[in-house]
């Protein structure tokens, strides 16, 4: 009589010790969670509402974003943008002042303005499903890595060799702020 509750409490207790080790283990719990896809769309965030201004207006509203504001200003410059959700990684005004000085002149040519805005955009939102490949398909036609990198008990990202601020819902997509500007490949001869 003795045998089956013994077996229960040690089929209890591996089920206990599994789930602990899920939720402690930074990779595991990555997996059971699944924070990351609401990290990166936060659409299901409490204070997202259809009172949101679009991304391009959001970025004219946040004061950290004004070189990509003026950028976009150019109409020639500006790749058409999808019409479902969509994602812009938006370097801060910080990320295009570190950028070498003979890059940011090149920038100036509106055909490589033009590559570089597209390697910034995503016609859709960040899934589980990208951040399963560690990568995301970019308008471009080029991807940018996604890694996840343990900050205390937290989660931080990186696009690339970006790190990635809070994501900022809009009507119609995300804005996910970045501390560099992505360099596609072989755009130019520049390093990364």
């Amino acid at each position: 009589m003795k045998r089956p509750n013994l077996l229960s409490k040690l089929v209890f207790s591996l089920t206990i010790s599994t789930s602990l080790f899920a939720l402690h283990n930074p990779i595991k719990a990555q997996e059971f969670y699944s924070f990351s896809a609401s990290f990166f769309n936060p659409t299901a965030h409490m204070f997202q509402s259809e009172d949101n201004p679009d991304v391009l207006a959001l970025l004219r509203e946040n004061d950290n974003f004004e070189i990509i504001t003026f950028l976009w200003q150019n109409p020639s410059n500006v790749p058409v943008l999808p019409e479902a959700q969509f994602t812009f990684l938006a370097p801060t005004d910080r990320a295009f002042q570190d950028l070498p000085a003979e890059l940011r002149a090149q920038l100036l040519q509106p055909e490589n303005l033009r590559k570089l805005l597209q390697y910034h955009l995503l016609p859709q939102t960040i899934q589980d499903k990208d951040l399963q490949r560690g990568r995301v398909d970019t308008l471009s036609g080029d991807s940018v890595t996604i890694t996840a990198f343990p900050v205390g008990n937290r989660f931080k990202f990186k696009l690339n060799d970006a790190i990635v601020s809070t994501p900022l819902p809009a009507s119609n997509g995300v804005v996910v702020p970045i501390n560099r500007v992505l360099i596609p490949p072989g755009f130019l001869s520049s390093p990364q």
